[in-house]
């Protein structure tokens, strides 16, 4: 705490705005395309671990001559969620679509859930409720998923590389903490509904 005593001057980089302008343009491309190669690196990552999950469980089925659905990320992270559902204030018999969409939202994205909820909701007999839409919708907005590590690690590391090491150690944390918040988001609109 510095209690705005201690001050800092930041060197000049560029002498003139043009190069301020191209400096400025060849460290947002260098952003970018660090945020780019840390989210195909991080998506490649799941589906893979996605694709042996399945390929293994259904292996495994055959092998025990059991019918059941391959495990998937996204199903495993439903069942986890299925309870944060209940506590959500979701309907006990919609918490299991519920909880697999929290689980496509934290396995893949906010806009593959979504795009997942608009996909039931436009059913001529939705599996849900339309509370269970309304709050949802609020739950399943935010930036907490397995990519958004890559794009946070990427993007705060290439303008602060000394402190990557931190970033990564805080990076699940910061997930875990950003989906209880989109869960307290939805809990807000399930006592408002």
């Amino acid at each position: 705490v510095t209690a705005g005593t201690a001050t800092q001057t930041l060197p000049r980089t560029s002498g003139n705005l043009i190069e301020a302008i191209s400096n400025g343009a060849a460290d947002g491309l260098m952003l970018m395309l660090n945020v780019g190669a840390m989210l195909i690196a991080f998506r490649s990552l799941i589906s893979l671990t996605d694709f042996c999950l399945t390929e293994s469980s259904m292996w495994l089925m055959a092998k025990l001559q059991i019918d059941l659905p391959p495990l998937t990320l996204a199903g495993i992270l439903g069942w986890l969620f299925t309870p944060m559902a209940w506590l959500m204030g979701i309907p006990s018999q919609d918490c299991a679509v519920a909880g697999q969409l929290l689980g496509v939202k934290m396995m893949a994205t906010e806009f593959v859930a979504y795009e997942d909820l608009g996909k039931l909701m436009k059913l001529d007999s939705p599996p849900i409720s339309e509370r269970t839409s309304v709050i949802l919708t609020y739950a399943l907005c935010g930036f907490s998923n397995f990519a958004s590590i890559g794009i946070q690690v990427g993007g705060i590391g290439a303008m602060a590389p000394d402190r990557r090491g931190e970033l990564t150690r805080l990076a699940f944390r910061a997930m875990l903490g950003g989906t209880l918040a989109c869960c307290m988001t939805g809990c807000i609109a399930a006592v408002l509904i």
